[in-house]
């Protein structure tokens, strides 16, 4: 089965960083990419912090996770503070029978679900694994009502 949905809508690459604050600031000065929101994370999140930027129409976005907890990142960590290292492609979804369809779709092509969940009212988010397919995480995002403001103060780089 193929699965048509896996390259379309993509809007984000994301990438597990060691040091939220080294990385960016080499993301700065290597790449260019200075403007950034900075989310620091609760102490019982399995995150330190999340950083999120545009360049052009395209988001980064860099997650520093915590390295003790057990996550889909932590394998993901870079042995460098200034590093960034590619986890997943985000690809956004508009309507819901679209996600239902998505989900549907790789959950029947055999693919595993490596992290699903909502934030809120805010979003819905569903990794599929296709690490080995793609060398990458493929994430789906489906914005909720609450979530159409919720990067509308993400700089543009």
């Amino acid at each position: 089965m193929n699965i048509p949905v896996v390259f379309r809508n993509h809007f984000q690459c994301g990438y597990v960083v060691r040091d939220i604050d080294k990385a960016i600031a080499n993301m700065g000065e290597k790449f260019g990419v200075s403007k950034w929101q900075i989310n620091r994370l609760s102490a019982d999140a399995p995150g330190r912090a999340l950083g999120f930027a545009y360049v052009q129409n395209v988001m980064i976005e860099l997650v520093d996770v915590r390295p003790e907890q057990e996550t889909i990142y932590r394998s993901w960590i870079p042995e460098s503070d200034t590093a960034v290292r590619l986890h997943h492609l985000g690809y956004m979804i508009d309507t819901e029978e679209e996600w239902r369809s998505v989900i549907s779709q790789f959950k029947a092509a055999g693919f595993r679900t490596a992290l699903e969940g909502s934030v809120g009212d805010i979003l819905d988010y569903y990794y599929a694994d296709t690490v080995a397919e793609l060398g990458h995480y493929c994430e789906f995002v489906r914005l909720k009502p609450a979530g159409k403001s919720f990067w509308a103060n993400v700089p543009h780089n």
